[in-house]
């Protein structure tokens, strides 16, 4: 059982700005799948990823509030979408909890393989009559690949320049990012990555980074954006393994 206690705030920015990261393949289970793990600093980490864009976003775990063990679970951005409507804010809510518990069965299918199905419950703390409370039930989509995207994202984090040449990109790709400005009210902050011939990486505060997947033209423009606090911060955030993990 995972039971971690965060703000109301926190956890619908990291929801919006993530879920527009998956893949929009409907047979793409897991790449249609938001990716939460709670992390050993007690942080949860909400990952989404349709091989093109990738979007990391983070929220603080309330130490008292935390029960259980650390783990992953996952939702599809309809859940996330419901929890983002269903707990909207009011215009005095400021220092609102939610209290998240997920539990976990493994479910039989006959001729199949077993599957774990995670059933989150979510409750507004601090209300009379027990708060608004919603309870899904998920099929776990595990990400193979997300120590891949966390390691890749810190690494490019942590390269002392960058520089940002002319690039093509889909306007489509660069569109994902649009909900992480408008969820957290920040300009985004881009740079390429040089070793990957255009593909860009995007900051929005201190609680969302990605990648755009671009294609170079070439190097004219010498102009830096100046970004080092951003790097400095995320490069510490995320695990950056020696080896990547497959």
């Amino acid at each position: 059982m995972l039971q971690f206690t965060v703000d109301l705030h926190d956890f619908r920015s990291a929801l919006a700005s993530t879920k527009t990261h998956v893949s929009s393949d409907r047979d793409d289970e897991i790449g249609r799948s938001l990716d939460c793990t709670i992390r050993p600093n007690r942080e949860l980490l909400v990952t989404a990823s349709n091989g093109l864009t990738v979007g990391i976003a983070r929220a603080s775990i309330d130490e008292a509030g935390f029960n259980g063990e650390l783990g992953q679970f996952s939702m599809t951005p309809e859940i996330a979408g419901t929890i983002i409507d269903m707990f909207a804010p009011g215009k005095e809510d400021w220092n609102v909890q939610l209290e998240v518990t997920v539990t976990f069965v493994q479910e039989q299918r006959i001729g199949e393989e077993d599957i774990t199905v995670a059933t989150i419950k979510v409750r507004r703390l601090g209300q009379l009559f027990g708060g608004d409370q919603l309870s899904v039930t998920t099929p776990v989509q595990v990400r193979g690949d997300r120590e891949r995207l966390w390691a890749t994202v810190a690494r490019s984090a942590q390269r002392s320049r960058a520089m940002l040449p002319p690039t093509r990109f889909d306007l489509k790709r660069l569109s994902a990012f649009r909900a992480a400005q408008t969820t957290y009210g920040e300009p985004l902050t881009i740079a390429a990555l040089v070793h990957d011939f255009g593909s860009l990486i995007v900051f929005c505060g201190h609680n969302f980074v990605g990648i755009v997947t671009a294609d170079r033209v070439e190097l004219e423009n010498k102009d830096k954006d100046n970004y080092e606090d951003l790097k400095e911060h995320w490069a510490n955030e995320l695990p950056s393994p020696i080896a990547f993990v497959s």
